[in-house]
């Protein structure tokens, strides 16, 4: 081998190990590895070329309106925001979700938007999927997608609690339902009717009949709870029923049973299923929303407890 290759060779040997050594050093290794994680990693505080995404998001139903409220992305040049959406029906799973573009916010500094009259009696107690995204001036974009929001009014948990004797209906027995957002309920308390054998349970019985013999067919002003899996022992009516409604959200109405010490026995594995009075309307007057009352599988929650 000639002095030149030779002379090459050992040089490259040495240019190796010294290589080898600077990155088996603690500060330098790390800075390489700061280096390596800044080009190949978009969320490192030090790429300065990455948007901060939208956080703290909200979707609040209001109405047949729907209230969204945010942080907004503060890091890199955020130079705008958009918004998008889709109407996901039946299913409150939003991924994957076809989102299309349904607004471009004034500034990069916008945090609420009001999605005005989203719901109608058309799609009432559909889950509806949004998306907000920080834009810049480049191809970066951050987005933030939001929990899926029922549109319209609707009734979405049932809570039956048990005070008295396990298994039977009777006083001080209580019907919790959860709404979306804040109804307008019934002024009066009205009367509860237990029909058996086979149910339902009427909520606010308003049938002139119901001030004698309760009848399923009876009328009422809040709702009604049917009966699968299981028989009532007895027809018995609750004269004194009364209801409360939370003063915050979530917004639930609970129900006591009162009024008679009757009882009626559950015989069975219940599965009850509340239908609310298609009277009830939004609190808000702002394009007032009224209750879904038809939809099973969205607006008629169901409830595996016990009297």
């Amino acid at each position: 081998m000639s002095q030149k290759a030779l002379r090459w060779a050992g040089g490259a040997v040495v240019v190796l190990a010294f290589a080898a050594l600077l990155l088996s050093t603690g500060p330098l290794g790390d800075t390489f590895a700061l280096f390596n994680g800044e080009t190949q990693n978009a969320g490192s505080t030090f790429a300065g070329g990455w948007v901060g995404a939208p956080t703290t998001p909200t979707a609040t139903a209001s109405g047949y309106d729907v209230a969204l409220a945010w942080t907004p992305g503060s890091h890199g040049p955020v130079t705008g925001q958009q918004l998008f959406g889709v109407d996901n029906t039946t299913n409150s799973n939003c991924t994957g979700a076809a989102y299309s573009l349904l607004a471009t916010m004034a500034s990069a500094t916008t945090a609420s938007y009001t999605d005005a009259s989203r719901g109608t009696l058309a799609n009432d107690g559909d889950w509806f999927c949004y998306e907000l995204v920080s834009t810049s001036g480049t191809v970066w974009t951050a987005p933030t997608p939001l929990a899926a929001a029922q549109l319209g009014l609707v009734a979405n948990a049932l809570a039956i609690t048990n005070v008295g004797t396990a298994g039977t209906v009777n006083a001080n027995d209580k019907i919790a339902v959860t709404f979306n957002q804040r109804p307008i309920l019934p002024s009066n308390n009205g009367r509860v009717c237990v029909v058996a054998p086979s149910g339902p349970i009427i909520l606010g019985d308003t049938s002139a009949n119901g001030n004698q013999t309760c009848l399923a067919t009876d009328a009422f002003n809040i709702g009604k709870l049917t009966l699968t899996g299981a028989t009532l022992g007895s027809t018995i009516k609750f004269t004194s029923m009364t209801f409360t409604l939370s003063t915050s959200a979530p917004w639930t109405m609970t129900v006591t049973l009162a009024g008679t010490a009757s009882t009626s026995t559950v015989t069975g594995t219940p599965t009850w299923k509340f239908t609310p009075a298609a009277t009830i309307l939004s609190f808000v007057t702002t394009h007032q929303a009224t209750i879904c009352s038809t939809a099973t599988t969205t607006c008629q929650p169901t409830s595996t407890n016990n009297f």
